[in-house]
């Protein structure tokens, strides 16, 4: 049986149950459903909130926490969990319906030589070098103002830093750098267009940050996107992914401290 991870780079039949993996257009569609879901999934938490706030205190606001849902950290921490379990769900729920082979194969959950680890090192420091000289090139900010106030309103803190440092990495990693990256690598796409695509539609899902952010999330998509193909597989770009968001939250925290 054919490894969708490793199939030629050719259109897949649209039949479920194929030996091969969901074709592009039909990966796509799919992942438009997951996206179109997250927002309800946002919903149920944010009116969760709001009802166990009203019942724990009568004199909550409810229009208040409202309008400033999207700088709660409270909020936030609950918000990338639900979002990031439904996505996963989702995800594997696809990978079973197709029926193609296991869901760890589909996905390339599998653990790469151990040059990888140097390769991925020396990839993020370099990244690491360019985004802080630009960024001084251009007086940029340290940390966007946001991600400060949601920080300082997180609580509890850990369960911040569980959801942003491993929940949300594992969730992207498996959908972008997973489910989307192996259903257009193996379409008329080819690796490049799938590294290229799966890192446009990754920056574009960040809207809380303005265009440069957007720009080095879409480079670091780039990175990642070549490391999954490079070494064939996701758990590259995922322990990339963690690194690099700890990394921002040990140096967020002492930004604060």
């Amino acid at each position: 049986m054919p490894d969708p991870s490793t199939t030629p780079n050719k259109p897949s039949p649209p039949h479920p149950g194929s030996n091969t993996p969901w074709s592009a257009g039909q990966t796509l569609g799919l992942g438009l459903a997951i996206a179109i879901l997250l927002p309800l999934v946002n919903m149920v938490v944010a009116l969760l909130m709001v009802g166990f706030a009203s019942v724990a205190d009568s004199s909550f606001n409810q229009q208040l926490f409202l309008r400033g849902l999207q700088h709660d950290g409270r909020y936030l921490t609950l918000a990338i969990i639900a979002t990031n379990v439904a996505t996963i769900w989702l995800v594997l729920q696809f990978v079973r319906l197709r029926g193609a082979v296991d869901w760890q194969t589909y996905l390339a959950v599998r653990l790469p030589p151990h040059s990888a680890w140097a390769v991925t090192a020396v990839a993020l420091m370099l990244y690491l070098s360019a985004s802080h000289l630009f960024g001084q090139l251009y007086q940029r900010p340290v940390f966007p103002e946001f991600l400060i106030t949601v920080y300082q309103s997180a609580d509890p803190l850990l369960l911040f830093w569980i959801a942003v440092a491993i929940i949300a990495p594992l969730a992207e990693e498996l959908f972008f750098r997973g489910f989307l990256f192996v259903g257009l690598r193996n379409s008329r796409c080819g690796a490049s267009g799938a590294i290229i695509i799966t890192a446009l539609l990754w920056s574009g899902t960040h809207v809380q940050y303005d265009l440069y952010e957007k720009v080095e999330i879409f480079l670091l998509g780039v990175i990642f996107g070549w490391l999954r193909h490079q070494f064939n597989s996701v758990l590259v770009p995922f322990f990339g992914h963690v690194a690099m968001n700890l990394l921002v939250l040990t140096l967020l925290a002492q930004h604060l401290s």
